[in-house]
């Protein structure tokens, strides 16, 4: 049995996963919470939280499943009296480093943590410094890449289903497009099919954003006024160039174009559809179909973590992938205080 913790108890950590009834008895987890409970070889021993009230919350909703759960208001001392086996991190956005290297020296050995990683690379360069020298395993829970249909566009892009990816169109829409809280899962996505390091950056921010500054200035993700939107270029060492659109003034979108020599992808949250060339009749659609998986998203992450620790491997979504992820944004934030000019990487 892995003893797992869970540091901070907002939604995505703590909320319940709706009830079902019938023969489909058993929706997708939704939380950290709710994959734990779902997955019989671990029990979430302890809790860390600052407020009583989400405490309190989380006792009620699954005090039933674990009903000697151990409360801590400091990370450190649930560290040092738990001998933990799984940690999940999902506090404030820019909370995440100092728990992750405790836990890293403390011997858990597998660290889930909440995007984005950190919100400064020195910070990143702590946190995968911890987890390497100590061995223990760490995922990002950028979660589409435990999602079936991000796999198979994929899978198409690199069968050459639209011939040679050049090009990647993104965007993210809606009040909550910021860049650190939510455009962390969006360009993780582009990384995600661009497979290659980032050469440069260009990026101009929002117009309330224009004196923002070089450095993260948000509240850890709650109020939308301080975390930026931004769009941006993103070019990579392998030539596919990536525009990022993830503006606050536009209508709520997740949503990616793959663009090949012979055709492209449109791929959200909601499907995906294959466009290809036809001789003289343009391009021709057909929808992506995916096959049924047991387990996708969080639920998969932790189903991998717990794999990584008996049997090592590649993650899926490591350390240094998030890493990626905040030094382009960082990036993005450079060129805007700059005067929205190329930033060339790595960031020095």
């Amino acid at each position: 049995m892995y003893r797992a913790a869970i540091v901070g108890l907002t939604g995505i950590a703590a909320a319940a996963t709706r009830k079902a009834e019938g023969p489909l008895h058993k929706p997708m987890p939704g939380s950290h919470a709710a994959a734990f409970a779902a997955l019989p070889q671990t029990q979430v021993v302890a809790i860390c939280e600052l407020k009583p009230d989400l405490m309190s919350q989380f006792v009620d909703r699954w005090g039933s499943v674990w009903p000697e759960v151990h409360r801590y208001a400091d990370f450190r001392e649930m560290l040092a009296k738990e001998r933990l086996d799984i940690l999940t991190v999902a506090t404030s956005d820019h909370r995440h480093a100092d728990i992750v290297v405790a836990a890293a020296e403390t011997g858990v050995r597998g660290i889930f943590c909440e995007k984005p990683l950190a919100t400064s690379l020195s910070d990143a360069d702590r946190m995968i410094a911890a987890v390497e020298k100590h061995g223990a395993k760490m995922l990002v829970d950028h979660t589409r890449r435990w999602n079936p249909l991000y796999h198979e566009a994929r899978r198409l892009v690199r069968e050459a289903a639209i011939g040679k990816l050049s090009r990647i169109v993104a965007t993210l829409g809606g009040p909550r497009s910021m860049v650190f809280r939510n455009g962390t899962h969006l360009i993780d996505t582009i990384c995600f099919f661009a497979e290659s390091d980032p050469a440069w950056v260009f990026a101009e921010l929002d117009d309330e954003f224009r004196d923002y500054g070089p450095d993260y200035a948000g509240d850890g993700g709650r109020d939308p006024a301080t975390d930026p939107g931004v769009s941006g270029h993103i070019h990579f060492q392998n030539d596919i160039r990536a525009f990022y659109n993830g503006s606050k003034n536009t209508p709520p979108e997740f949503s990616l174009d793959l663009i090949g020599e012979t055709g492209k992808v449109s791929i959200s949250d909601a499907g995906g559809t294959l466009w290809s060339a036809a001789q003289g009749r343009g391009l021709m659609s057909q929808p992506i179909r995916v096959p049924p998986y047991r387990s996708a998203g969080i639920l998969a992450g932790i189903e991998e973590l717990i794999h990584l620790i008996e049997h090592g491997g590649v993650p899926s979504s490591s350390g240094r992938d998030g890493r990626r992820v905040v030094e382009i944004i960082l990036a993005m934030l450079a060129s805007q205080h700059r005067g929205n000019v190329r930033v060339d990487l790595p960031l020095l």
